[in-house]
């Protein structure tokens, strides 16, 4: 008589014993080599049609676990079934069950043979995945890996994305190069299943992709890493959409994977009639880490975050209005609360910038954690990080998180796929925030892991688990913080493609004051130095112009804030006259500095970036522009300097036309120069033989 299982038998316990060899582990050891065999023979052959044992499809958001199961007939389709398939794939009879295929020809076909096209589909587009994290990272790659020795690079020139350089690493004799041609669009849901998504997903994508799409889709599927520093806010929500497909298509396979396993560990454990952790389990059967997380989105503002959640939902259960996605979210209600409106104000007469209003529209609070978990059928919000599967957080409440005293960072270990948008909001930000937090992934747990080690894979619990994370970096423009992460903090063995396309004007030519812009390079010995040659260069040759009769009406604009704090220390102590505004200035303050600077009581404003960003002050009376490093936002240059157009001068102050604009800069702001001037200017400053260049902005 058939026995039935609970609907408990396929779930992992909570609190699993230590992995351990057990007295009857020889009962199995026979079970263990028949199949080590089976599957060996079975790899060197071609993969037979489906399994004769149907199964009816269940289209659920994630794959069921049967409740009636025949004991034995489970038992021996285990043994000989499911082994014409290697082990390290972890492919059952029931493979995609769970997800109706669409978006295709409505044809009358025998069920069989259905069936048995389905799972040849199935086995190539599982294949990708499997074979990433399925691949063992020797300790000469390791090495080779943190060297960054023996690295292929490759460049391309696709339509939407435009240069790209792959640095691919070698880790085989057998190096075979990838495929850099530029891709195919995706236009049906036909082609996001050759690219392995799961057929849940493509039945709810938006289709047809855009090119950029499609092609950011296509390297982030192939697991690399990706640098793309052009984002704006026309493109911001087609890139959002990609970065949320794959991470939500990867999170679905990897709890696939480990139902299916959980489902086989169950039925042998139930044949051998002992408890699922005093089984000996197979290695193939390594298909978790050391704790459930695997994706981390690090965005800057709770509408960031509101959006992606409704698209997850979106690709999960379809357009819903917000009564049916309270039913299919649990805790939605709550979120809609916390994430959205708070709004801040933008004035009418007098408004503010458009790229202003796009930034700040939604909720701001950049403080926020908000854990995800996945289950059969719903997706919970707020749930704790030990149990998440994905986790979107600012950078400060990451910080917040991993320096929190009464809890472990321990859910960081297991990370497999990190999302950075909107990188160039950190800088304004804490960009130190962000830093911190990346340096806490992967780190040695600080507690006993709940997960049966049995399961974990190898190189998880080897401590190699950085080197299988995929980082995709979305980010306005090139900064040098930038390139760091992405050489300093990402080791992903597949390699990396980052989008290099030159700048070919810059922000200058949106300067409309028709003045000259002197350039000023600043000798370096080393990169460690630039701070202080810098604060040395502008004491000794730009405060003494400050002395001089009719140097008046100056702003001194300082896009780092530790400068604009030493700057303001060493006015203080040379008794200069001066107003500041940062970001930290009370509104009253700012008024009230503003009035004394436009009426000559004071001859300089010290001006923060970060004061700029956060509120985007018109600052009237600049007769004289000096730029302290070239500004990390590309565009406050041009929007500074149009501010000394002729109309927001005091007509009173008896300058007449005399203005100027200065900017320092070492060659190691390159980049910064790129965005302002070109890259082909870019680098005539920064290698050319003088030390002063000018600039003209003629109307």
């Amino acid at each position: 008589m058939k026995q039935k299982h609970g609907k408990s038998r396929g779930k992992p316990y909570k609190k699993p014993a230590p992995a351990r060899r057990n007295e009857r582990f020889s009962k199995n050891y026979s079970f263990i080599q028949r199949s080590k065999q089976m599957e060996e023979t079975h790899r060197r052959e071609r993969i037979p049609t489906a399994p004769k044992q149907e199964y009816e499809p269940v289209a659920k958001l994630l794959p069921e676990i049967q409740d009636e199961v025949d004991e034995a007939g489970f038992y021996e389709q285990l043994v000989t079934g499911f082994n014409h398939i290697p082990t390290s794939q972890i492919l059952s009879s029931t493979v995609e069950d769970d997800e109706p295929i669409v978006a295709l020809p409505k044809k009358i076909k025998h069920k069989k043979e259905k069936r048995a096209e389905k799972i040849s589909a199935d086995l190539e587009t599982y294949n990708s995945f499997s074979k990433r994290f399925d691949f063992e990272l020797s300790t000469d790659n390791i090495n080779d890996l943190i060297a960054r020795k023996d690295v292929k690079a490759i460049k391309g020139n696709w339509s939407a994305l435009g240069n790209l350089r792959f640095e691919i690493p070698r880790l085989s004799d057998d190096f075979q190069e990838p495929d850099c041609h530029e891709p195919k669009d995706i236009a049906t849901a036909a082609d996001l299943q050759k690219l392995e998504v799961k057929a849940s997903i493509c039945g709810n994508a938006k289709l047809p992709l855009t090119a950029l799409q499609s092609q950011l889709f296509y390297i982030a599927n192939n697991y690399q890493d990706v640098y793309y520093p052009h984002r704006t806010h026309g493109n911001a929500e087609d890139i959002r959409y990609v970065y949320c497909l794959h991470a939500l298509n990867h999170m679905l396979k990897v709890r696939s994977l480990i139902l299916r396993n959980n489902e086989k560990v169950s039925a042998l454990a139930k044949s051998q009639k002992m408890s699922p952790n005093e089984i000996s389990i197979p290695e193939s059967f390594r298909d978790q880490g050391l704790k459930r997380m695997k994706v981390v989105f690090i965005v800057p503002f709770r509408e960031s975050a509101l959006k992606i959640v409704n698209i997850i939902g979106d690709l999960l259960f379809g357009s819903q209005d917000d009564q049916a996605r309270k039913t299919s979210i649990a805790n939605y209600e709550r979120f809609l609360a916390d994430y959205s409106g708070n709004t801040i104000y933008f004035p009418k007469t007098n408004p503010k910038p458009v790229d202003y209003e796009q930034t700040f529209s939604g909720n701001t609070d950049d403080n926020f954690k908000l854990g995800i978990r996945f289950t059969k059928k719903t997706m919970s919000l707020f749930s704790d990080m030990n149990s998440s599967d994905i986790l979107i957080a600012s950078p400060l409440g990451l910080r917040m998180l991993v320096t929190d005293k009464d809890n472990d960072f321990d859910f960081l270990n297991s990370i497999e796929l990190l999302i950075i948008d909107q990188a160039e909001l950190f800088l304004a930000q804490n960009w130190e925030n962000l830093l911190h937090s990346l340096d806490h992934l992967h780190l040695q747990p600080q507690k006993l892991p709940d997960t049966n080690c049995q399961r974990v894979r190898t190189w998880c619990l080897s401590g190699a688990s950085s080197f299988y994370r995929q980082t995709l970096l979305f980010a306005s423009h090139e900064l040098p913080e930038f390139r760091a992460v992405l050489n300093s903090k990402c080791s992903n063995y597949q390699g990396k493609v980052r989008i290099a396309n030159l700048v070919e004007h810059g922000d200058i030519r949106n300067v409309l004051t028709p003045i000259q812009q002197v350039f000023r390079r600043i000798s370096c010995s080393n990169v460690e130095s630039t701070f202080d040659d810098r604060f040395q260069y502008f004491v000794k040759h730009i405060m003494p112009q400050f002395s001089k009769p009719g140097f008046s009406h100056c702003m001194l604009y300082v896009p780092s804030y530790f400068d604009y704090v030493r700057i303001r220390n060493h006015f203080k102590t040379e008794m200069v006259s001066f107003v500041q505004i940062n970001e930290y200035t009370k509104k009253e303050k700012i008024s009230r500095a503003r009035d004394i600077f436009f009426h000559s009581g004071a001859s300089v404003l010290l001006y923060s970036e970060r004061a700029h960003f956060f509120r985007r002050t018109r600052i009237k009376g600049i007769r004289n522009l000096i730029m302290y490093q070239p500004p990390n936002f590309p565009h406050f240059y041009s929007e500074m300097i149009n501010l000394m157009l002729e109309s927001n001068q005091n007509p009173r102050d008896g300058f007449g036309e005399a203005m100027s604009v200065n900017i320092l800069y070492t060659k190691y702001d390159l980049l910064s120069l790129s965005n302002v001037v070109g890259s082909e200017n870019a680098v005539k400053l920064t290698s050319g033989k003088k030390d002063s260049y000018l600039f003209s902005t003629k109307i």
